[in-house]
């Protein structure tokens, strides 16, 4: 490896673990005060109704983006990497490029939240007008995971996990000169992020999304499914375990509550 190589790793990695540290302080922070949250009326648990206004909205993304980069970032810095590298040749400022990239890849995970936001919203109009609304929140969150451990299974989450896993097939496949072309392949690179995860972030919004430990286990799981050999296992064995603890919860609604610590049977 040259000089310019090694300093590239080397710089790059320290940048990623500086904002990955401050990221989860960050979410730590907003997990132990929830009650300032809360006063915002921001939905954070299928036991919160929310309130719809542009304020909550901003928080409940800006806590979202927080979270994604506290629990993605870690698991992007191959593909990071190797943009860097390849772009040292093709593009004149290859370290602005490489932010265009993250900004790109991390605008579409903050897009998602708007998808979880709005899920929240429904599930806590449903909740509070519903006649039992609360067990059918329930009974439906436990529908929600079932699914999620399916399609960690699935033909899809197989697809899009192979541009994850190979930073060097998605790089040659879908590179882009330029600027614009560098954030275009950072939003290409999170929709592929997406697909491979989104189950993964059902299952966390279900479990609780301000549940520090739910979010480094769905955080250790993305690790292990793009790093560890033969990692076909790794989604296999978490959709398993989504799939038995959706049955049990649809069985036995309050089991939920147990999981999450946020969510009671009225």
């Amino acid at each position: 490896m040259s000089s310019a190589e090694s300093s590239i790793r080397s710089s790059l990695l320290l940048v990623v673990v500086i904002l990955s540290v401050c990221a989860w302080t960050i979410t730590y922070y907003q997990c132990t005060n929830m009650g300032i949250l809360m006063q915002l009326g921001v939905p954070m648990s299928l036991g919160m109704e929310g309130h719809a206004n542009s304020r909550s909205l901003e928080t409940f993304v800006g806590m979202w983006l927080v979270m994604m980069m506290a629990m993605m970032l870690p698991s992007t810095y191959p593909t990071l990497l190797l943009y860097r590298t390849v772009s040292r040749n093709r593009t004149r400022r290859p370290a602005f490029a490489t932010l265009l990239f993250g900004l790109g890849y991390f605008l579409t995970w903050t897009a998602s939240g708007i998808l979880f936001y709005a899920a929240f919203l429904v599930t806590g109009a449903i909740r509070e007008s519903v006649p039992g609304g609360n067990v059918t929140v329930l009974r439906g969150a436990a529908a929600c995971l079932i699914l999620a451990g399916l399609y960690q299974w699935s033909p899809f989450k197989r697809a899009c996990l192979r541009h994850c896993q190979s930073p060097f097939h998605f790089v040659s496949e879908h590179w882009r000169d330029g600027f614009s072309g560098a954030f275009r392949m950072g939003i290409q690179h999170g929709m592929f992020c997406f697909g491979c995860c989104w189950g993964l972030m059902v299952a966390l919004g279900v479990l609780g999304i301000m549940h520090l430990g739910w979010m480094a286990a769905i955080g250790a799981v993305i690790l292990l499914e793009k790093f560890v050999p033969s990692r076909s296992w790794v989604a296999q064995i978490s959709g398993a375990l989504f799939v038995l603890a959706g049955i049990l919860i649809f069985a036995f609604p309050w089991i939920l509550g147990w999981l999450s610590s946020q969510v009671t049977i009225a």
